[in-house]
């Protein structure tokens, strides 16, 4: 099952977080209304997990008889090496090389962002290359896919979805009774540990599963119904954007903090996920066009090279340019998004299909 029309999704998702790093004091950012929207990065984070979730169910998850074929662990580990680690460590030898961070001469620094582990340790998550803490969460979730396909064909996707509502609300409590703690400081390790442990963020990537198994179990067609569909999809889109506007004024007035980092609003994630899957309208074939699908391709390279790209970009740029001003993050966008491509059409899919070829060739 091919479903094009999310991936242009992750290149909106991804520009969120360049937003968030660079671009939140530029127009149209810095209005009031639209910043919480056009620089939710970290939250869009929990879209990705979500979204993976949903499409390796996808990609490996086969209902009724076909789902007691064996697992074949060593392509599958293979196929999610070749998938995101050629990329992530370019982007972290340019960081390593760069010098940017003053850890980044520390072999423990460098072994666990090469080991894909800094996540688990409260103080380095965002050493080095930062936006790699969330792929150091991905391997993990990678390293639980076969667990979850093992517990599908032993125990009913139902159970297995009772569990998974479970770890969300257990994992949206936690969070925030920690982060209204008196032990929890802004960038301390409690807040290493809340907003970056795989943990804590396994719940995203869980529901994604089973809402993909389903799917492939043929239990939501119900949601395809063309009138529904697209009603229910906007309906959720207006939402989740309604959801991050009034958030900081929710907590000013309540006095109580909280956050949609960890998979507060990845219900509705999902469910703007399963829509726009089921999609068969105008919304749809506007996604499909191969225009943006190349952009929704390219997003993981435009995501993971962002921070080395920047650094190289201001050293570049004319001292003319207000490096606070709006042509500059602009022309960021554009040359990042265009190395973003090239990347992924001479490096990130050469190599990926170098990695498989030779992995699945024939004895």
């Amino acid at each position: 099952m091919r479903l094009e029309q999310l991936t242009f999704t992750r290149y909106i998702a991804a520009l969120t977080v360049v937003f968030f790093h660079y671009g939140a004091t530029v127009f149209p950012a810095n209005l009031p209304w639209l910043n919480p929207i056009m620089t939710a990065g970290p939250i869009a984070v929990s879209y990705f997990y979500v979204l993976s979730g949903f499409i390796m169910a996808i990609a490996y998850y086969r209902a009724g008889e076909q789902q007691q074929r064996p697992f074949d662990t060593r392509r599958y580990w293979w196929a999610r090496v070749a998938r995101i680690y050629p990329v992530y460590l370019l982007a972290l030898l340019l960081m390593i090389l760069a010098k940017y961070h003053s850890t980044g001469s520390e072999p423990f620094t460098v072994a666990l962002s090469l080991s894909m582990l800094q996540a688990w340790i409260p103080g380095y998550p965002l050493t080095l290359n930062a936006p790699g803490w969330s792929l150091s969460v991905e391997a993990f979730f990678y390293l639980c896919f076969p667990l979850l396909i093992l517990l599908v064909k032993r125990h009913h996707l139902t159970h297995l979805s009772i569990a998974a509502a479970g770890l969300w609300v257990v994992t949206q409590t936690g969070h925030t009774l920690l982060l209204n703690s008196e032990y929890y400081t802004s960038r301390g390790l409690l807040h290493d540990m809340i907003y970056y442990n795989p943990l804590m963020h396994l719940n995203t990537f869980l529901i994604g599963f089973i809402a993909g198994a389903w799917l492939q179990e043929g239990k939501l067609q119900r949601l395809a119904s063309p009138n529904l569909n697209t009603l229910a999809l906007l309906s959720v889109a207006l939402l989740a954007m309604a959801l991050l506007v009034v958030r900081q004024p929710l907590m000013t007035h309540s006095g109580i903090q909280f956050d949609y980092t960890n998979g507060l609003i990845a219900p509705l994630f999902l469910l703007f996920i399963v829509l726009l899957a089921l999609n068969t309208g105008k919304i749809s074939t506007l996604l499909q066009h191969p225009w943006l699908v190349l952009l929704g391709e390219a997003s993981f390279s435009l995501y993971i090279l962002q921070k080395p790209l920047h650094g190289i970009y201001e050293k570049l740029m004319p001292a003319s340019i207000d490096p606070a001003g709006m042509l500059h993050f602009y022309l960021f966008v554009i040359l990042l998004t265009l190395s973003a491509v090239f990347s992924y059409w001479f490096f990130e899919t050469p190599l990926r299909r170098f990695i498989n070829n030779f992995v699945n060739r024939a004895p």
